[in-house]
C-alpha cells in the first residue's frame, strides 16, 4: 500500500455497549465493518468472550472481507505490576496471530533518569513486538500518567523503535494543543484516533463533525505527513453506533472528498481549508 493512501477504520469501541452486553461479538462487529465498506477495524482483547475461539475464526473472517486490523491494549507499556509484562507480551502475539501490524499501548508510570533497568524493559518489550513483526504505537492516554506531550517525548526519546497513535482529542484533555503534537510526533505516527468531542469537561467523544474540535486544521496536518496514516474512528456509540459512523463518513467524504472502499482511501494533497 502506497504512503499516499489513508485506510479507515472502526472500533469495537463504537460497539462497546452491544459487545458488553453480549448482544454482538468481535465477529459481528468485523461484519459491520464489511458492510460499511470502511478499510477495517481495531480489535481491542477486552471484548474476547472466549479467546481462544474467537481470535482465530476473527481472523478468518477478516481475510475473508480483506480487512486490515490493528489492535489496541489498555495495558501499560511500563507498570509496577509485574504480570502486566508478561500480559502485554501476550497480547503482541495475539496481535501478530490476528494479522495486525500494530499494537496500540499506553505509557503508564514510565522509569526516572536514572531507573536504566525500567527502561531496558521498555526496549525489550518493544524489540520483543518488533521481532514478531508487530509495531508497538504509543498513544497519549487521556489519564495520568502518559497523557502530556513532555511525558510522551520524553518515553520516545528513550525508546527509538516505539511508533506513536495520535488521539486527536486526547490532548486537550491536559490543556494541551493537537497540532503542536503532530507537529511534534507526526514523523513517528503509524495512526491516529480520528473523532470529535466537547471542549470542556467532561469531553465526551463524538462522530466527527458533532463537536468542538478544529477538525479542518487539525485534519489538514494529519493529511500533510507524508507517510501511510491509518485513521480510526474512536467514540462510542451511544445507542446509534452505525448512525455515528456514517455520519463521520459522510464527513470524511463531503470535507475531504474521499471514498472508502478499496483497501485503502487514496487521498489528494490536503484542501485549503
Amino acid at each position: 500500500m502506497s504512503a499516499s493512501r489513508r485506510p479507515i477504520l472502526i472500533s469495537v469501541m463504537q460497539y462497546e455497549d452491544e459487545l458488553d452486553a453480549n448482544t454482538l461479538t468481535v465477529s459481528d462487529v468485523i461484519a459491520r465493518a464489511a458492510r460499511f465498506g470502511v478499510d477495517g477495524i481495531e480489535i481491542r482483547p477486552q471484548y474476547w468472550r472466549e479467546r481462544g475461539r474467537e481470535l482465530p475464526a476473527a481472523r478468518e473472517l477478516l481475510a475473508q472481507h480483506g480487512l486490515l486490523v490493528t489492535y489496541a491494549t489498555t495495558t501499560t507499556l511500563f507498570s509496577a505490576d509485574p504480570e502486566d509484562a508478561a500480559r502485554l507480551r501476550g497480547e503482541i502475539d495475539d496481535a501478530r496471530s490476528l494479522g495486525a501490524p500494530q499494537l496500540r499501548v499506553f505509557q503508564g508510570p514510565a522509569p526516572d533518569e536514572r531507573d536504566e533497568a525500567g527502561w531496558a524493559a521498555g526496549r525489550a518489550t518493544v524489540e520483543y513486538a518488533a521481532a514478531r513483526g508487530v509495531t508497538l504505537a504509543l498513544e497519549n492516554y487521556s489519564g495520568m500518567p502518559g497523557g502530556t506531550i513532555g511525558e510522551s517525548a520524553r518515553t520516545l526519546d528513550r525508546l527509538p523503535g516505539l511508533a506513536v497513535n495520535l488521539d486527536i482529542a486526547n490532548y486537550a484533555r491536559h490543556g494541551e494543543d493537537v497540532l503542536t503534537a503532530i507537529g511534534r510526533f507526526g514523523e513517528r505516527a503509524v495512526s491516529a484516533h480520528v473523532k470529535d468531542q466537547e471542549s470542556v469537561a467532561p469531553w465526551t467523544s463524538q462522530p466527527l463533525g458533532a463537536g468542538e474540535l478544529h477538525l479542518p486544521r487539525i485534519m489538514a496536518a494529519l493529511e500533510a505527513l507524508p507517510q501511510r496514516l491509518i485513521y480510526c474512528f474512536e467514540f462510542r456509540g451511544e445507542g446509534d453506533p452505525d448512525g455515528r459512523i456514517e455520519r463521520s463518513l459522510a464527513y470524511l467524504r463531503e470535507r475531504l472528498g474521499r471514498g472508502v472502499k478499496g483497501g485503502g482511501t487514496a487521498f489528494a494533497p490536503p484542501p485549503p481549508w
